[in-house]
């Protein structure tokens, strides 16, 4: 800052799964460290994370931004079977065939530059960008008072895990937040108006203050004769 001081600086990085909206993985790293160095463990702690949940997905296709282009990335993503849609950066090299990345960025290319790698592209800007939009905007977690970058990612990591529970709540009950559930009910009253609403409720007291009269004078008529019946027993066996 101006004044001398200096701020300890995280990143975030999330892993989302492009068709439910779900995080991943939750990362956070230094400030210091580049995009292209974390990108990989990233992806391996999300598979990590899907395997402990016991489901059968795997990951396949990894799209990103051109700021995690980098060639050794390329090779170490195709060695591990998966599909890379990162755009390449302007300042690239030329392809050449000498290049021992060659086959990698040249799948890569390929594949950013497909109407598909297009449309996963405009996915991922749309989607991953929310994200960090739900979590650090409007859930405030763009700062933290916590110290240690252990404390940091076990907060983080419950900030996503709510989030993914929102997604998951919206999914099955059309509301994923207290303000969205208010909005929820707000539409179940305007369809049964509260009136309506009242007379029912009265309707059912009504009800209930009748059966439990009946009950009474039910139980006083059986106990008076069973009353009178021990009594007559009584007078004549005396």
């Amino acid at each position: 800052m101006k004044d001398g001081r200096t701020h300890l600086g995280y990143k975030l990085e999330h892993v989302i799964d492009l068709e439910t909206e779900l995080i991943l993985h939750a990362g956070v790293h230094h400030g210091t460290d580049h995009d292209t160095q974390t990108v990989v463990g990233n992806v391996v702690s999300a598979q990590v994370h899907l395997d402990e949940a016991e489901t059968d997905a795997e990951i396949m296709n990894v799209v990103a931004d051109k700021g995690y282009y980098k060639a050794e990335v390329l090779s170490q993503l195709q060695w591990m079977d998966l599909s890379a849609h990162i755009p390449e950066k302007s300042n690239a090299t030329k392809l050449s065939q000498s290049d021992p990345h060659y086959w990698s960025r040249l799948m890569n290319r390929l594949e950013t530059r497909s109407r598909r790698g297009r449309k996963k592209q405009r996915l991922r800007s749309e989607r991953v960008e929310r994200s960090f939009a739900h979590s650090c905007e409007t859930g405030g977690a763009r700062r933290s008072h916590l110290r240690g970058l252990a404390e940091i990612r076990k907060r983080y990591s419950i900030h996503a895990a709510a989030q993914n529970l929102g997604i998951v709540l919206r999914k099955l009950l059309g509301a994923g937040t207290p303000r969205g559930l208010m909005g929820l009910w707000r539409r179940f009253a305007s369809r049964f108006p509260l009136e309506m609403l009242q007379k029912r409720i009265s309707a059912c007291r009504e009800t209930f203050n009748r059966l439990q009269t009946n009950l009474k004078t039910n139980f006083r008529n059986q106990f008076g004769i069973y009353k009178n019946e021990i009594l007559y027993q009584v007078k004549t066996t005396c």
